[in-house]
């Protein structure tokens, strides 16, 4: 079978279904684990499917209502990860009371923050953990633990986000549209997100290529609000945006 061909017919399977695992699809085209995974790439970079833990997802007339674990997500797209995320860091000041959101691409800012005496709150555990051990001053909500993204949530969490007033604050999505804006697959952490964008001076949305395009079950944000920080292999209509920041068009110290 010709790789055009292929790759058709697995967005077909896909869209039929909704989701597909790799061995159902190495059954289904003769195709080897490798030719399968490369295709699924190719694929989730085009935005013709949605590249999941094991399989893929369709993108068509859908909203993503499953959220994958930082497991899964963490290595995903972790070079343009790493370059957004060090131009966030790069806007933080010593006089900052900052926000840092959940999320593997705001995790990737970790490594780039000095001991500038700025003041952190977060609701990732592991974020927290890191900034300590770093000697940053940083604070923490109550709540319940969110296991999949290492996420506090709840009554408590927002309790104590909504009494907090924040200079600066950078928030990971798990999906950006022009008419949904900002979405996530869990209200409650969706809430908290919400929350915390609107008690910022200054927001930042830090997202890879992989998130435009996707809408999920919960807004916590308009599309026009805050600021996008992502890079050159963004969608062209999302680059032009007012609000959007293309990191590696700049000069980052």
């Amino acid at each position: 079978m010709l790789n055009e061909e292929r790759k058709r017919k697995i967005v077909e399977i896909t869209n039929e279904r909704q989701s597909v695992t790799i061995a159902e699809l190495m059954e289904m085209l003769g195709a080897s684990q490798s030719t399968i995974r490369r295709d699924l790439y190719e694929l989730n970079s085009s935005r013709m499917l949605k590249k999941v833990h094991g399989g893929a997802v369709s993108l068509k007339n859908g909203i993503q209502t499953v959220d994958e674990s930082v497991l899964q997500r963490k290595d995903q797209n972790i070079e343009s990860k790493r370059m957004i995320a060090r131009y966030a860091a790069s806007l933080i000041k010593a006089t900052d009371v900052v926000y840092l959101d959940a999320g593997t691409t705001t995790a990737e800012m970790l490594p780039h923050l000095k001991n500038t005496g700025a003041t952190y709150v977060t609701n990732c555990i592991t974020h927290a953990s890191f900034l300590a051990s770093c000697g940053h001053k940083v604070y923490m909500p109550g709540g319940a633990l969110k296991e999949k993204t290492d996420a506090l949530i709840g009554s408590e969490t927002l309790k104590y986000i909504e009494n907090m007033n924040f200079t600066i604050g950078f928030f990971g999505t798990n999906g950006i549209s022009m008419q949904e804006g900002f979405t996530t697959p869990d209200p409650e952490e969706g809430r908290v997100k919400r929350t915390a964008f609107f008690h910022c001076q200054e927001a930042y949305i830090l997202s890879d290529q992989s998130k435009f395009n996707i809408v999920c079950t919960y807004t916590f944000a308009p599309i026009n609000k805050g600021f996008i920080v992502t890079d050159s292999n963004a969608p062209q209509k999302y680059r032009e945006l007012h609000n959007t920041i293309i990191a590696d068009l700049l000069d980052i110290q």
